[in-house]
Parts: structure tokens; C-alpha cells; sequence
């Protein structure tokens, strides 16, 4: 990297967070939650997570209930029941979580549970993996008392 780069590198990274936050309302206090959602759609899922924040609830609790909120509305064709399927015509969805301690849990290829992200925060909580993907996935769901369901909504 030649000086001059490396200088103009530096003086972007530092003054852009700047220039970019500084017409918008938004507190950098780090000590206050924050909920974000990249899109507006994203926003139910938001008000989902806040309600628990407000009351004191952990982030864990309400990471999982915001998730929660696309994963079940047949209208969100991104993730959950109403996801659009892949090329072979099924719902596969994935969904990871961690806590403030740096543990995770995940799932992949998880089809017929409407909830993956509550799949993916019992894998984190009970068992010494950290991914489970596929039939493997959904058996221990299933397991865990999840119900099965058909998410085409189609």
C-alpha cells in the first residue's frame, strides 16, 4: 500500500462516519438498545423486538421475536412461510443467532418449520454444534417440539 493511498484511505474512514450521520437523528450513544432493519418491510419486525426491549428483555429474546415476525408472514417473500421456493419447488430456509457471550447456533436447508431462527437459538442453547442443516435440521426440530408445516404458500 503506497503512503499517499494509505493517508487518503484514513482520512475517509475516519471523517465518512461523520459526514454520513450527521443529518440524521440518530444517537451514538452505545450504552441505549438499537433496533435496525435494513429495509422497511423490515419495520413490524423492529416494533416486534422493541416491545421486548422496553420491558427489559434480553437482545437474545428480541432478535428471536423480530425474526420471528418475516418468518411468518405470507406476505414477506424473502424468508419463512410465504419464502419464495428454490429451483427443485421447496421452502429450504436458514437462520443463525448469537448471544453477547460470542455462542451461535444455525440452521440451513430446514424446510416445513415455520421458525427457523427458534431452531437455530435451541442448537445454540443444547446441543455442542454450532450448524445443523438439512433432514438433520429438521429432525431435531421436529425433536424439540416444533411443529411441521407446509410454508408454499402458492
Amino acid at each position: 500500500l503506497k503512503r499517499r493511498k494509505f493517508i487518503k484511505t484514513t482520512a475517509v474512514s475516519i471523517t465518512a462516519p461523520k459526514i454520513l450521520l450527521s443529518d440524521q437523528n440518530i444517537s451514538l450513544n452505545h450504552n441505549n438498545p438499537l433496533v435496525l432493519s435494513t429495509w422497511t418491510h423490515g419495520l413490524p419486525a423492529n416494533k416486534a423486538a422493541w416491545k421486548i426491549l422496553s420491558k427489559n428483555g434480553s437482545a437474545l429474546d428480541a432478535v428471536e421475536a423480530g425474526a420471528k415476525v418475516p418468518e411468518a408472514d405470507p406476505k414477506s417473500t424473502s424468508v419463512g412461510y410465504g419464502g419464495l421456493p428454490d429451483e427443485q419447488g421447496k421452502v429450504t430456509l436458514d437462520a443463525c443467532i448469537m448471544d453477547h457471550t460470542g455462542n451461535c447456533g444455525s440452521v440451513a436447508f430446514i424446510q416445513n418449520i415455520k421458525h427457523p431462527i427458534s431452531v437455530a437459538r435451541k442448537v445454540m442453547e443444547i446441543t455442542k454444534h454450532v450448524m445443523l442443516v438439512g433432514e438433520g435440521a429438521r429432525q431435531f426440530a421436529v425433536s424439540q417440539g416444533f411443529e411441521e408445516t407446509d410454508l408454499l404458500t402458492d
